[in-house]
């Protein structure tokens, strides 16, 4: 049998160019390192399988482990023919023994851990010398964690990425960089010693604290220490909360007033209380978030000081922050040092990430650290002064003890150009006057800690007088991971295949007739099918489904599968259908897809203890006018019917504001046709939930639009009224987004427009010739004033968020009789949405023919 023993001892290599630690290496992360690559096999029957022992450490983590890999043949060629077998965490649990029961006792040994019993390995003789080696080394990083304390919690979160996730996540953690993205997150972090003062009533008292950013931050995480709590109030949490709410309640008056924002989570610690509240928009891509406290102070229980910590997940970006008041007085430097370290300890969270293991930190609060001037020091000018600042802060507590490395190891701190915020006499700015005349100090602070920040503005503020301390702020500007969705998805489909063949080879496997589902030419609103066939060469019966993927089905809207699973009996067959449905309902996904993808879906067929087949479902998009959007039909320089799904998917793709007309003649030659009907538009449009109900003749309408035919109109009215909501409807964006939810505030017909000319010019034409066309056929008393507002209200200013809102209808009204019902010229006058009405004025068949 061969081995690997010459090349892993030796690292020779296996292939032209590389070793086997080089293929190994492949699969860790650039902080992991191979200490030591073991070969051994197991024996599971009669069969004998081949395994690799890597023996791993983690920088980040701090910690060893051992992954066993199986692979399929030697020697190796690339990291795909590795699969992870299993993990140990050389920890406290953790054994490596010999086992002497065995008639081979000389070549195996068991390792286990308190997750895993003993797993028995074999090596052959010839590996002696290897396997000492291996022993020693193993024995080695053992005693290493040993030395921590018992109680002492080991990271070993690293090795998540290897263990219960599968192959899959694994690989696609390895592609991160195809498909990660970092989107510009504004942080706005502000710490304030309240000094036991009550929160003030008057109006907007913090908003000279909390809203000094130009750009309105997307997260507040506000620190307050010393908040006033009665002895009495702590023995009814009523009263605590009361006293919480009037806080936070005068934060949300005082945050930036451009933005919605609301309360993601607060934690309070006896007086210290950390809130963190988030724009309405942003709460959606907070996946997780997860409270701590640590108590410090007398007997470092009471919790008078200490830390409060809140960790979350924004998108695929981890952030901490935390708040903390350490150890007071000027002498107490190393308790401070040692409530710091107390508080980095004691925080985890319940899913066993502590603060380091986070991609952004911020860390606030009074932490107390004084200016120790050597006696007789002589400062160059008043406290006021950048000279005097800077002297000052030579003698900073908390920057000597950093550079010591006692505290704060890894953390950054913006240049401070401002007064000391400690001691005020409370209610002026002036320094303490009291008998003890504290010396002025930096207690207040925020330093920060992670990549890609950049700190925007920090200062404190003066004109604040309620306490002895000044209030502390600083804004951040931090790159957050971010998942872009059509980069993944994409990414995904080629790890499914690739985990898929690494996964499956030589297993057994039902045969499929054909792995590619060829469609041909696929229309709007005409169902095809395709079958095909898959037997069973098994020696047993076999059993199969259809897998569910990411989108929670088993395949994309625009098909259907029959049967979605099924049994098969030995040298039987089963022929399954596949339903292709490029319709009302499905267009905008499809035509999402055909932007992104060359496929229209990858299918996961699988067998029950078997391997899964993919099978790719493609096809010729015929393109058409239905789904498409205004500014892509306004690129086009012949029909649409002249063009392929590739050249269709380069037009849908160019975002440049290049235009061959300025409105689509599919939507002028509809409305051109309506209006020289005269009389017989008469209830020509339907309602809003029957507009998707297609007729016998709708299929000879799209034709006619797609070919740019001179024939006569092949269909009656109400089939091009139709046809017209449809265009309107079916594009993926609505045809006033970006400006739907301002479009709806809007009260007058002026501030509409003013909205309407930053809309593309195919959108703001088709908008503006259609509410021409409305009107006059209002004016015509043909159309229902109410029901054309509201049908195409509801079109045109679609909008997910706000559909929801028991008003919306109403204000798509309201909004639509602003352009097409000359008697209404503002909203509010009374006739919100009510009644059928007619329009007056003149002008417009004019201007429509025009």
């Amino acid at each position: 049998m061969d081995t690997l023993s010459e090349a892993v001892a030796n690292g020779t290599a296996t292939a032209a160019t590389r070793t086997t630690k080089d293929i190994v290496k492949e699969r860790f992360k650039e902080d992991e390192t191979i200490e030591y690559i073991f070969e051994a096999y197991q024996i599971k029957g009669p069969e004998y399988s081949n395994r690799l022992l890597a023996l791993v450490s983690s920088q980040s983590g701090g910690t060893f482990a051992i992954i066993a890999f199986s692979y399929l043949r030697t020697p190796l060629t690339s990291a795909n023919e590795l699969i992870i077998n299993k993990v140990f965490a050389i920890d406290h649990n953790f054994q490596l023994r010999q086992d002497s029961k065995s008639s081979i006792t000389t070549q195996q040994f068991d390792l286990s851990t308190a997750e895993d019993g003993p797993i028995k390995y074999y090596y052959y003789a010839t590996e002696g010398d290897h396997y000492e080696e291996f022993v020693a080394k193993v024995i080695s990083f053992k005693s290493t964690m040993a030395q921590h304390d018992s109680e002492t919690v080991l990271n070993f979160r690293w090795l998540n990425d290897y263990r219960q996730i599968g192959e899959v996540k694994q690989e696609l953690k390895k592609r991160e960089s195809e498909y990660i993205v970092y989107k510009d997150i504004i942080i706005y972090c502000a710490t304030w010693n309240v000094n036991n003062k009550t929160c003030s009533d008057s109006n907007n008292p913090l908003r000279a604290w909390l809203a000094c950013s130009e750009k309105p931050p997307d997260i507040y995480a506000i620190g307050l220490q010393e908040l006033d709590t009665p002895t009495k109030a702590m023995l009814n949490s009523t009263q605590v909360q009361a006293l919480e709410k009037q806080w936070i309640d005068n934060m949300m008056d005082s945050v930036h007033p451009d933005v919605e924002y609301e309360i993601l989570m607060s934690h309070r610690l006896v007086a210290t209380m950390l809130t963190v509240i988030v724009r309405k928009q942003l709460r959606q891509h907070i996946i997780r978030c997860r409270p701590k406290s640590v108590a410090r102070g007398i007997f470092n229980t009471l919790g008078n000081k200490g830390g409060v910590a809140i960790s979350l997940q924004l998108n695929e970006g981890n952030i901490c922050f935390v708040n903390s008041h350490l150890a007071a007085h000027m002498g107490n430097v190393e308790e401070r040092n040692q409530d710091y370290n107390a508080i980095v300890e004691g925080i985890r969270f319940e899913d066993g990430r502590t603060i380091s293991d986070h991609d952004h930190i911020f860390w606030l609060g009074d932490l107390n650290y004084r200016i120790q001037e050597p006696p007789g020091q002589q400062r160059p000018g008043p406290l006021s002064d950048a000279q005097t600042y800077e002297l000052l802060l030579q003698y900073d507590q908390l920057r000597l003890e950093m550079r010591r490395g006692k505290c704060f190891e890894g953390y950054t701190e913006g240049d401070i150009k401002f007064r000391p915020t400690y001691k005020y006499d409370p209610g002026t700015d002036n320094y303490d006057s009291s008998e003890k005349q504290r010396a002025p100090a930096y207690c207040d602070r925020v330093l920060w800690k992670g990549t890609r920040i950049e700190q925007l503005a920090y200062n404190s503020i003066m004109e604040i007088r309620q306490s002895d301390h000044k209030p502390v702020y600083a804004v951040f500007q931090t790159k957050v991971k971010t998942r872009d969705e059509v980069k993944y998805k994409r990414v995904q489909e080629e790890v499914l295949k690739a985990v898929d063949k690494r996964e499956n080879d030589n297993q057994p496997q039902i045969n499929v007739e054909k792995t590619v589902i060829d469609f041909g030419t696929v229309r709007f609103n005409e169902p095809s099918t395709r079958d095909f066939n898959v037997y069973n060469n098994c020696p047993l019966p076999v059993d199969f489904s259809f897998k569910e993927k990411d989108i929670h089905a088993i395949c994309e809207p625009w098909l259907h599968v029959d049967p979605r699973q099924d049994s098969l009996l030995i040298d039987s067959a089963r022929s399954i259908r596949l339903k292709m449905k490029a319709n009302v309902r499905t267009i905008a996904g499809l035509l999402r897809k055909i932007r992104a993808s060359d496929n229209f879906d990858i299918l996961i067929l699988h067998v029950e203890n078997g391997r899964d087949i993919f099978i790719t479902v493609t096809g010729d998009y015929q393109p058409s006018c239905f789904g498409l959007s205004m500014e892509t039909m306004c690129r086009t320089d012949r029909p649409l019917s002249e063009y392929s799904q590739d050249q269709i998917k380069q037009l849908m793709n160019d975002e440049s504001p290049e235009y061959r007309v300025t409105m689509p003649r599919e939507f002028f030659l509809l409305i051109d046709y309506l209006y020289r009907q005269g009389s017989k538009q008469v209830g020509a449009f339907p309602s809003y939930d029957s507009r998707l109900s297609l007729g016998g003749q709708f299929n000879a309408v799209r034709d006619w639009l797609d070919t740019w035919s001179d024939d006569p109109f092949p269909a009656n009215a109400e089939t091009a009224a139709q046809a017209l909501l449809l265009l309107l409807d079916l594009p993926e964006q609505a045809l006033l987004e970006p400006v739907v939810e301002n479009l709806l505030e809007c009260t007058n017909k002026s501030q509409a427009m003013d909205y309407i000319s930053l809309l593309s010019p195919p959108k703001r034409n088709v908008f503006m010739h259609l509410c021409m066309f409305l009107r006059a056929g209002i004016e015509s008393q043909f159309y229902d004033l109410h029901e054309v507002a509201s049908t195409f209200g509801r079109i045109l200013l679609r909008s997910t968020e706000r559909a929801a809102w028991m008003n919306h209808n109403s204000r798509c009204i309201q909004f639509m009789r602003l352009f097409i019902d000359t008697d209404v010229e503002a909203m509010g006058n009374g006739n919100e949405g009510a009644g059928t009405g007619t329009g007056s004025g003149s002008g417009n068949r004019a201007g429509l023919q025009a």
